[in-house]
């Protein structure tokens, strides 16, 4: 019997929905200051009229719009060009045909509305181009289960004419071998020991945004404002007033961080069946995608003390994938026990062989760290001399203590980052080792290496020592100021990287 899908077809009818309320939201995410000014200026009932008129009409045409969109879009498979054709366009029609060898990932995407109308988003990723991802955004979970399976299955046998349906659904290749769950708790522990600069960095990009937005109207009640900040005296000078804000952005950013965990990974599940890591998680957007080791680039797993001391490791996969997308193909898995990662790790490394005969650890040279400390310790202290020094900004003998503080610490954690540093080399894997709070191991099999780039600065030729980087279709790994010792193994590398007859996506 033959595959489906080889006839033209349409997203499902409550598509027309979907694409409505989408393009209203776009309009509403547009215009969202003009609903600002009208709530802080109270316009009259004819200025209220002719807007609710321009509403209305611009509904109106939205919602032709999308219909006319639904019946455009159109897709199917291609079977005697193996092509994956899919028409859309309203205005322009737009053909694209994606051969099977240039699909990289099948994967299934929800938000919010689209688990409230029940279909999903099928997304194609594809090699090679900047605009990597073609998505279907309203399909029924059995038509998207079955057309991710073909698709999936098409990518690994070019020869699908021969192919018959029911080879996709064999139970063998589908049984679960374990499943890893986040609960409640898990998600709890893993927001409460993150990092919180970036819920600090969000607070401030949010205001900054609203500031920016308001700025017109915020500058006509400017005197009131001063007026109102004069009538408590000292209140900027005290340093109480410093703490306090500070410890409630702290809360804040703490909170902003537990819940973008919450929306990110609600619900995570991985599960492993023979070929593949089965991923779901997304409060949000719910995202379903599957693993396969060999388009997994690059195996990046870090924890730091408190997450250690909870059992919680993160691994972040590095897909291949195009230049322009490298960020995006990054799937970030959190809350991982240590014997779940050594099950991953298993499973992605499963071909490595089991004999090891070379094995070579390299250290980072001496003039990395005191660069590092040039550049992390002597120069922010003698930049900030200036203000002791030239203004009143700050008194003399405080400059000194916080220096002083700034000093050790300083140099303390440079020396722990320089001895955290480390490359080894092996027959099948390179592995890089940093980190002092927040410690990371990078590990790349030998034959996805695509190429590897040796520099020498000015600076390191008397010392004899190099950078290198490390490519792949995931993206580039770094290890700086090593001995050009190290050449013969790079050389050996190269040869590994010629004579390796695997496939690395």
């Amino acid at each position: 019997m033959r595959a489906d899908f080889s006839t033209p077809q349409r997203q499902s009818g409550i598509g027309v929905l979907l694409i409505f309320l989408t393009t209203i939201y776009k309009f509403v995410k547009g215009f969202w200051v003009l609903g600002v000014y009208f709530l802080l200026k109270s316009p009259g009932g004819r200025i209220l009229f002719f807007v609710g008129l321009g509403i209305s009409i611009l509904a109106i045409f939205a919602l032709i719009y999308s219909y006319w969109y639904y019946r455009k879009f159109l897709f199917h498979i291609d079977y005697s060009k193996e092509e994956f054709m899919l028409q859309k366009g309203v205005f322009s029609t737009e053909d694209i045909a994606v051969p099977f060898d240039k699909i990289q990932q099948v994967y299934l995407k929800r938000s919010i509305l689209q688990r409230i109308i029940n279909v999903y988003s099928l997304v194609i990723e594809t090699a090679g181009s900047s605009d990597k991802e073609i998505s279907i955004k309203a399909i029924s979970k059995e038509k998207a289960d079955k057309l991710s399976a073909l698709l999936i299955k098409v990518k690994k046998d070019a020869a699908i004419a021969e192919t018959e349906t029911e080879e996709l659904e064999d139970p063998a290749n589908k049984e679960v071998l374990w499943t890893h769950k986040l609960n409640f708790s898990d998600l709890l522990k893993i927001g409460f020991s993150t990092n919180y600069l970036r819920g600090l960095a969000l607070i401030f990009v949010f205001f900054s945004t609203i500031f920016n937005e308001l700025r017109p109207f915020v500058e006509d009640y400017s005197e009131d404002l001063d007026e109102q900040l004069n009538q408590i005296p000292g209140l900027l000078e005290s340093v109480g007033v410093f703490v306090i804000i500070a410890i409630m952005m702290l809360l804040l950013s703490m909170i902003i961080t537990v819940v973008e965990v919450f929306i990110k990974y609600y619900g995570l599940k991985l599960q492993q069946s023979k070929n593949s890591l089965e991923l779901e998680m997304g409060l949000k957007t719910n995202t379903k995608i599957s693993l396969q080791p060999r388009r997994i680039q690059l195996l990046q797993v870090t924890t730091n003390p408190v997450q250690k001391w909870l059992n919680l490791y993160e691994a972040r996969f590095s897909l291949a994938s195009s230049e322009n997308t490298l960020e995006k193909s990054k799937i970030k898995i959190p809350g991982l026990g240590e014997t779940t990662v050594e099950k991953i790790k298993s499973f992605v490394y499963a071909d490595a062989s089991v004999e090891v005969s070379l094995e070579k650890t390299f250290l980072p040279d001496r003039i990395l760290l005191f660069r590092q400390m040039f550049q992390s310790v002597f120069l922010p202290i003698a930049l900030s001399a200036f203000f002791p020094i030239f203004t009143d900004f700050i008194a003399f003998n405080t400059w000194t203590v916080m220096v002083g503080i700034y000093f050790i610490i300083g140099i303390i954690w440079q020396l722990k980052l320089f001895s955290s540093k480390k490359l080894q080399i092996s027959d099948d894997f390179l592995r890089l080792k940093s980190g002092v709070w927040n410690k990371k191991e990078e590990t790349v099999e030998t034959y996805k290496l695509q190429s590897l780039s040796v520099i020498q600065p000015i600076w390191y030729k008397k010392r004899n020592v190099c950078n290198i980087t490390f490519h792949t279709a995931g993206g580039d790994v770094s290890f700086r100021a090593v001995d050009k010792k190290i050449v013969p193994y790079l050389n050996y590398i190269l040869f590994k990287i010629e004579t390796a007859s695997k496939g690395w996506m």
